[in-house]
């Protein structure tokens, strides 16, 4: 939980600002959406087939933008977290979990759509994630900061209306991190995995941090295309300079929103990940040994869309 309030904290620098200089708020613009969903699916004799099953799920988008002069900062947290039971288990599963926080500081250089900019941000999840063999037997495959991502840009925005924004970024770093020892010994993430001797004995634990150098491009819409529907979409690629350059690691969230009533909203979330340095392994037949034509153990494009009506208020 410390954590998480910590990450709070470091997203709401610019709302701290705005505190600081009272005199200054009229250059600031603050938007948000809060959603929080529930389904239950229900089925008797279905032939078709199917298991009962309940969800929730939240979501949470935050942004808070100053813009004075030629000086522009954008702060902005995207926060989603779902759990589902199926059927007659005994224990809630997470079926969606994403943390992402980012501030970005530009200043206007040239030609009235070009500013410098600098950019960081932080991507993981908020709870440890697990492979399930039943309602008691379960793995560790991800915590919190195992993993997280944390990137750093040097480049130029092109901004050519309020709800569009490239950023091209020739000079940019990436950290992968897994903090968790017992995944970062297994190469999780695309981390280093540990050494060990023959007699199985580890000589030389995993590394928790692996360190790319290269560069970044992203791209922002957001714009409410009517009155009550409005979409939310970012899309950011990395080519890491000192190792295969031609494979881009790939994040595009998308979130459009359908407002029904004044609390009422229909949701869809999309999410596109790509990591070439991120092992994908699917055991067809469970024999250990991913030599299946079925079998799964690469890299992989990883796809999320999570539908939702429910609570919504956009403010």
């Amino acid at each position: 939980m410390k954590k998480i309030v910590v990450l709070f904290l470091f997203v709401s620098l610019g709302m701290q600002a705005q505190t600081e200089a009272k005199k200054d708020t009229s250059y600031w613009k603050k938007t948000g959406f809060f959603g929080l969903n529930l389904a239950q699916t229900s089925v008797s004799n279905w032939t078709g087939g199917g298991e009962n099953n309940i969800a929730f799920s939240g979501l949470l988008n935050l942004e808070a933008n100053y813009k004075k002069d030629k000086h522009e900062w954008v702060n902005r947290f995207d926060g989603q977290y779902g759990i589902v039971k199926m059927g007659n288990a005994k224990i809630w599963q997470k079926n969606v979990d994403q943390m992402f926080a980012m501030s970005k500081y530009s200043l206007y250089a040239f030609k009235k759509y070009w500013f410098y900019t600098l950019m960081a941000d932080f991507r993981s999840q908020f709870s440890d994630g697990y492979k399930y063999f039943d309602d008691t037997l379960k793995v560790a495959v991800s915590r919190f900061a195992s993993p997280a991502y944390i990137q750093l840009a040097l480049g130029l925005d092109f901004k050519p209306a309020e709800y569009f924004v490239a950023t091209i970024s020739p000079v940019a770093g990436k950290v992968t991190m897994v903090t968790d020892q017992n995944l970062a010994n297994a190469g999780e993430f695309g981390v280093e995995k540990a050494k060990y001797d023959t007699a199985g004995v580890l000589v030389t634990p995993g590394h928790k941090f692996r360190y790319e150098f290269g560069g970044r491009f992203t791209l922002k819409f957001k714009k409410d295309l009517t009155k009550q529907l409005s979409l939310d979409t970012y899309a950011d690629f990395f080519s890491n300079y000192m190792k295969d350059p031609q494979n881009i690691d790939v994040v595009w969230n998308t979130l459009v929103t359908l407002k029904i009533t004044k609390f009422f909203t229909a949701t869809l979330s999309t999410k596109f990940l790509y990591d070439h340095d991120v092992t994908i392994k699917y055991d067809w037949n469970n024999d250990g040994k991913f030599d299946h034509k079925n079998d799964i153990f690469g890299p992989r494009a990883q796809v999320m869309s999570v539908y939702g009506i429910g609570f919504g208020y956009k403010f």
